[in-house]
């Protein structure tokens, strides 16, 4: 016992040493401030809204989503919400045994896509930000910050949005964005 209460003594010893040591070395000169970012002359995903999409057209855009979803050896469970320019429901498909929080889910994707004019991933990076908290303040419901959910562009203007959920939100995005690819 008096062995372990000395190997203590020494090492609290040798740390209060070491720590008045580290104490006075002088201290580093703080880096130089970064340079704010450059602003841009353009505004970002600037994109206009068109005439809305149709149902039919919402219909093809499915198909092709589930296509993608189906392929061997995939077997991804998904709700697909297709929206209009306004982020009302215009088409809406749900796969066997999607979890049911997913339909939901979907319509927020579409949605938030379609408002902000960007996919829902890049609302994602910004909720990964210290400013990021502050987002989803900004609307009732919040934004849907989750890949999945992209805007459907004809001819340089959004038509509508899909929005797609049940799997993780990287299969959703990669389902998702097999619809997003018949629109041109």
């Amino acid at each position: 016992m008096r062995r372990n209460t000395l190997a203590i003594l020494a090492t609290c010893a040798a740390v209060t040493i070491c720590g008045q040591a580290q104490a006075q070395q002088p201290a580093a000169t703080p880096a130089a401030p970064a340079a704010p970012a450059a602003v841009p002359d353009q505004m970002p995903f600037d994109v206009p809204y068109g005439n809305s999409i149709t149902a039919d057209r919402a219909a093809d855009v499915v198909k092709a989503i589930v296509a993608e979803a189906t392929k061997s050896p995939r077997n991804w469970k998904l709700a697909i919400s297709v929206v209009d320019t306004h982020g009302e429901l215009v088409y809406f498909y749900k796969m066997d045994n999607t979890q049911q929080a997913s339909v939901v889910i979907s319509h927020n994707k579409a949605r938030t896509s379609v408002r902000y004019r960007r996919p829902t991933q890049n609302i994602n990076n910004v909720l990964q930000t210290a400013a990021g908290a502050y987002i989803i303040t900004l609307e009732s419901p919040p934004p849907t910050g989750s890949p999945g959910g992209f805007p459907l562009i004809e001819g340089g203007k959004i038509i509508g949005a899909v929005g797609c959920s049940g799997a993780t939100g990287d299969q959703d995005a990669v389902a998702c964005k097999a619809g997003v690819d018949t629109v041109k």
